[in-house]
């Protein structure tokens, strides 16, 4: 989906206006992701409420070995090409910093430097952190549970806005404006999280399942209808993306999310044709390389590849697009995966335990999480 977002054939190759229109839209494909990831990071570590040190020691290292390797290894030759092309100015040293300790996203001068759409992963890692203290204090038994969440709701979007003020205040680039902040920061993306978390939780509770597929296809028209009000909202304010004004961020941000938890209850919970085809061999493949793709589908690869190809043409749309396929599955198998079965292998000496997925044979857990 945020393929299609980013190089829309909608009227180049189809010749249609209304799915250049919708796949416009289709950065809601990073809702899925993050909504997924708060669902998948939350069923594999924190459903239990014994929180040890061995068991946080190994969460991180996994979550840090299967995002940092990749990432550092295709995020460095962007900035050493920066470096011989301009020299070593402060800007692009800045914008390294900020790279390679994954807080690029939290300023929007820096945000889409490097590999551009590696934004979201600021957003994902300040998740991984932050569940670390949420949980523990979920668990306490020294607050209510529902007070617990209540407060995050309430004090997430309250520290966004409050950094947004002190950080204009002592003129730094970082948390400028508060769109910016409702979009592109962890303050303003938690609900999606939150609900992919709280349906981990839930699903732990309740282990009914059953031949229908309301939950499923019930989900897709409703999602579905989310990205037709997100193409309204964008033709009704003139806007860029449905999701620039605030009611389309509001669309975005927590309307979607319950549409993804419904889908994905769906896909959990029921026999579909849709489960069974995200479940075949060849989608689990593609899943498992996603994160490759989304690395290297836009910025430097595409753009090596880019003169090569004519985009506007079919085939040659097709052509790059198998391409970069090819290229993320090779990554995956030959790089992402190794490297981090060796950090695997090397906590595992330390008697660190690998944490394992009560759903591992679901659709769901066939994607990977970035």
């Amino acid at each position: 989906m945020v393929y299609l977002h980013h190089y829309n054939p909608g009227q180049t190759i189809f010749g249609s206006q209304i799915l250049k229109s919708v796949f416009y839209e289709f950065h809601v494909g990073v809702t899925i992701f993050f909504t997924l990831s708060g669902f998948l990071i939350t069923e594999r570590y924190f459903t239990t409420e014994t929180l040890s040190l061995k068991n946080l020691r190994t969460y991180i290292i996994n979550r840090l070995a299967r995002i940092y390797p990749l990432y550092i290894v295709l995020s460095l030759p962007v900035f050493f090409i920066a470096f011989y092309n301009v020299g070593f100015t402060r800007y692009y040293l800045y914008a390294l910093i900020l790279n390679i300790t994954l807080l690029k996203s939290l300023s929007l001068e820096y945000a889409f430097t490097g590999i551009p759409q590696a934004w979201s992963l600021t957003v994902e890692e300040c998740f991984y952190f932050f569940a670390i203290f949420f949980f523990a204090v979920l668990y306490s038994r020294r607050f209510s549970k529902a007070i617990v969440w209540i407060s995050a709701i309430i004090l997430l979007p309250t520290t966004g806005f409050l950094l947004v003020q002190v950080f204009h205040y002592l003129h730094l680039p970082f948390f400028e404006n508060a769109s910016f902040v409702a979009y592109n920061t962890f303050f303003g993306r938690f609900y999606e999280f939150f609900i992919g978390a709280g349906l981990a939780l839930l699903l732990k509770k309740v282990k009914t399942k059953h031949d229908f597929s309301v939950l499923t296809y019930g989900g897709i028209i409703l999602f579905s209808l989310g990205i037709f009000a997100l193409m309204k909202i964008k033709v009704a304010y003139g806007a860029n993306f449905g999701i620039s004004p605030p009611i389309g961020t509001a669309v975005n941000n927590l309307y979607l999310p319950l549409c993804i938890a419904t889908i994905f209850t769906g896909l959990l919970r029921e026999k579909s044709l849709v489960s069974t085809f995200l479940s075949t061999k060849p989608l689990a493949i593609l899943g498992k390389s996603s994160y490759a793709f989304y690395l290297i589908h836009m910025g430097l690869i595409h753009e090596l590849l880019s003169p090569y190809f004519n985009e506007k043409s079919t085939l040659g749309a097709l052509a790059i697009y198998l391409i970069l396929v090819a290229l993320s599955v090779a990554l995956y198998y030959f790089f992402e995966e190794p490297v981090n079965k060796k950090i695997k292998s090397l906590t595992s000496r330390h008697n660190w335990p690998t944490p394992t997925s009560s759903s591992s044979n679901s659709a769901l857990s066939k994607a990977s999480v970035r």
